[in-house]
């Protein structure tokens, strides 16, 4: 799909703020959305067995053809912020990316990248070790990298199958959905401990490196999944990064049902048309890779505050006559 006459706003026009309004919308921008599309269904009949099988997958990106006159100071920012022939969500993805952790203080004195700014005098055992990616031996904004897969963004790719069978008035259908190529960036409850009033995930406290006598500071370190606590969320450990940053895949059993249609030869007896009895559930079992991190992979909010999707189970019966 190809299309021109996007809304935007006239970049080389300037109005003062004393005029108390900005430009309206225009035709002017141009984009595309690319991608692919497949379907496929299967069925048979063995015996009085009934029964088909349907796949389906969606690949689509949004790429931004043109965007009138955006404004760049320099070539690094172009390189960054620009939309220009760029899939949607480019620009705004730039991470540092984790390659270890400091295991020691000792490594921490001898290391010759400055990742703090502060010649790694904040740093501690368990802390991030970002790759020098300028490499100029200090850690800062230019060695930021672009995500694979931008973050708040549609999933790239979608899929789903459904599964058809009866038999002697057994009934069975499935549904599953899943995604992938879609980035959560953790923030707040999520990376900040005791963010907005204590409020933190049990894991992120059980699982952390701390010292093995928190009364003693020269006792050892006891090693964990998550660096060790610190006050605010100033510290480089809470800048983007690819430790926080997870590309999403899911597949989840949306909707279940089993159902039993009663004999005519029965039905005839009560003088019913049809008597169906169910049972059905939504969302009754999701694989997924943020299992861990205790969220539906669903959401979109980095603190995971939102309620996640529900797992219903329901028994019915359908009577006619």
């Amino acid at each position: 799909r190809r299309r021109s006459g996007v809304p935007a706003v006239r970049r080389d026009v300037l109005l003062p703020n004393e005029v108390g309004y900005t430009l309206p919308l225009e035709n002017l921008n141009k984009d595309a959305t690319r991608g692919v599309e497949a379907l496929i269904t299967y069925s048979k009949n063995v015996g009085k067995l009934n029964f088909s099988v349907g796949v389906n997958g969606t690949f689509a990106r949004n790429r931004l053809l043109f965007d009138y006159k955006q404004a760049f100071g320099n070539s690094y920012n172009e390189y960054r912020t620009s939309n220009q022939d760029r899939w949607a969500g480019y620009g705004a993805s730039f991470i540092y990316k984790v390659i270890g952790r400091f295991q020691s203080q000792g490594e921490i004195d001898k290391y010759p990248v400055n990742i703090d700014g502060q010649g790694n005098r904040t740093l501690l055992p368990g802390d991030f070790i970002y790759e020098d990616f300028t490499p100029d031996g200090v850690i800062n904004d230019l060695d930021r990298q672009p995500l694979a897969f931008a973050r708040g963004e549609n999933p790239l790719l979608q899929f789903g199958s459904t599964v058809n069978a009866s038999y002697k008035g057994f009934s069975l259908a499935l549904v599953f959905a899943g995604a992938s190529m879609m980035s959560f960036e953790r923030a707040v409850e999520l990376k900040i401990l005791f963010q907005n009033n204590g409020t933190s995930p049990h894991y992120a406290l059980e699982d952390r490196w701390h010292r093995e006598d928190p009364y003693d500071r020269n006792s050892a370190w006891v090693a964990g999944t998550y660096p060790a606590v610190r006050r605010g969320n100033s510290h480089i450990n809470y800048q983007n990064n690819t430790f926080w940053t997870t590309n999403v895949t899911y597949l989840r059993l949306r909707n279940i049902e089993l159902g039993y249609d009663i004999p005519k030869s029965l039905l005839q007896k009560v003088g019913a048309k049809k008597i169906r009895f169910y049972v059905n559930a939504t969302n009754f079992i999701t694989l997924d890779n943020v299992t861990k991190l205790e969220i539906d992979p669903e959401i979109t909010s980095g603190g995971g505050l939102v309620y996640p999707q529900q797992k219903l189970i329901n028994f019915g019966f359908n009577l006619s006559f």
